[in-house]
């Protein structure tokens, strides 16, 4: 299990790849639908450039700004960004398809991450991950603390080729539902 979810986590990326191909070659985008998803898509890549600001992957834990009330903010932000674009790309397929990929990748991706970072990090992530929840503050929202957010740091996580690849998509989806 330990070794499949490891091959997912490093591999996601490149999967990613090829489904948002698939996607945008089968979905049926209006005009309307990229409007009405767009909210969304900026939202998720917010959250996301947010998430990246204060994140030094495996070097020290995270656990301020977005980090003390998720441990994976980032992949909140992905999920509101995906569903935005299944909003605009409007084929229900697509999104069935979308969500069950989604759940399988990031399941194994999050399984993963949280066990290194449990022997990276021993004594902080038992605290940790007993006070912020694994993804959305369903029972109760944990103590916001501020952190210090760095652009810097954005761009050493490589989100802004993230952001580009957002905005590709968008504009490759635009022309479709135009032409």
């Amino acid at each position: 299990m330990a070794t499949l979810a490891k091959t997912i986590k490093s591999h996601r990326t490149k999967l990613s790849a090829v489904a948002a191909i698939l996607f945008i070659l089968f979905s049926g985008p209006t005009p309307k639908s990229l409007l009405i998803g767009l909210p969304f898509i900026i939202a998720g890549e917010a959250v996301r450039m947010w998430s990246s600001g204060h994140i030094n992957k495996s070097s020290v834990l995270a656990v301020r700004g977005p980090y003390s009330l998720s441990r994976n903010p980032l992949y909140v932000g992905s999920f509101i960004l995906g569903s935005g674009f299944m909003v605009a790309m409007a084929d229900p397929r697509v999104t069935a398809v979308f969500f069950l990929f989604f759940g399988f990748v990031y399941w194994f991706t999050i399984r993963w991450e949280e066990s290194k970072l449990s022997r990276l990090f021993p004594d902080q992530w038992a605290t940790y991950s007993c006070r912020v929840p694994k993804v959305l503050p369903l029972r109760r929202i944990p103590e916001y603390r501020k952190g210090e957010f760095l652009w810097s740091q954005v761009f050493r996580n490589r989100e802004h080729a993230n952001a580009a690849a957002v905005v590709l998509v968008y504009v490759i989806l635009w022309l479709k539902a135009v032409f």
